[in-house]
């Protein structure tokens, strides 16, 4: 690859990770963005370089005369499917019920969510092997979890959610049969974006699979947090 090439590939994927961010939701001029991308990365590209990278992006349109162009997005980075599942994911009810023990999660998976598969897939099945793990603990079950061959460690997560579709509070389980069978798929993902080095997760993968376990999430989170709330009382 020549010099001149590599220099206007990293200036597409600047401005592409800028796309990504929303910063062009409003227009934004040539020398708007070459001063972003200056502050916030160190390059200093040249204005050709820029400008070429800026009208070569399908998802961009360009307005205005020469010497005044603006960019704006042309098309939604994440895309209306992502959005509607964020707003599940994301909604106040779920992340009040879940609690102080998940910010981190909840705040990593706001960031990765539609832009790293693999980074989602791994921290989807995060949260659902420590939600379940919370749940048991603060129904005074965590024995339940427990490796019988190495007392100190818990179950694998397959067994996790196998116990959590087969215990149950108040007459009903944990999991229901059903929640706890699809779910398998995030436990793969998760699985594979944790154990195997040479694979990445897609997020086309992963969106399949987001009514279930947010289903999941719903269903073991009404457990744990009125138990939580008795503690702190």
């Amino acid at each position: 690859m020549s010099k001149e090439n590599s220099k206007n590939e990293t200036a597409s994927l600047c401005i592409k990770s800028l796309w990504e961010d929303g910063f062009f939701q409003n227009g934004r001029t040539l020398n708007d963005v070459s001063e972003y991308i200056t502050k916030e990365w160190g390059h200093n590209f040249l204005a050709y370089d820029i400008s070429r990278a800026l009208h070569k992006a399908r998802f961009l349109i360009c307005t205005g005369k020469r010497g005044s162009f603006q960019y704006k997005q042309k098309t939604n980075p994440k895309g209306k499917k992502i959005e509607n599942i964020e707003e599940q994911l994301f909604s106040e009810d779920l992340v009040n019920k879940l609690g102080s023990d998940f910010i981190t999660e909840i705040n990593d998976l706001r960031l990765n969510f539609g832009r790293s598969g693999t980074c989602t897939a791994f921290l989807l099945r995060k949260i659902l092997e420590k939600v379940i793990y919370l749940t048991f603990a603060r129904n005074g079950i965590l024995a339940k979890l427990e490796d019988k061959e190495e007392a100190i460690k818990t179950i694998g997560l397959k067994a996790m959610i196998n116990t959590a579709a087969r215990e149950k509070i108040d007459g009903m389980p944990f999991l229901i049969s059903k929640t706890a069978e699809k779910i398998e798929g995030i436990k793969f993902l998760g699985d594979t974006s944790a154990h195997n080095p040479l694979v990445n997760v897609d997020m086309e993968t992963i969106l399949p699979q987001m009514p279930f376990i947010i289903t999941a999430y719903k269903e073991l989170a009404k457990h744990l947090r009125p138990t939580q709330q008795k503690a702190d009382n």
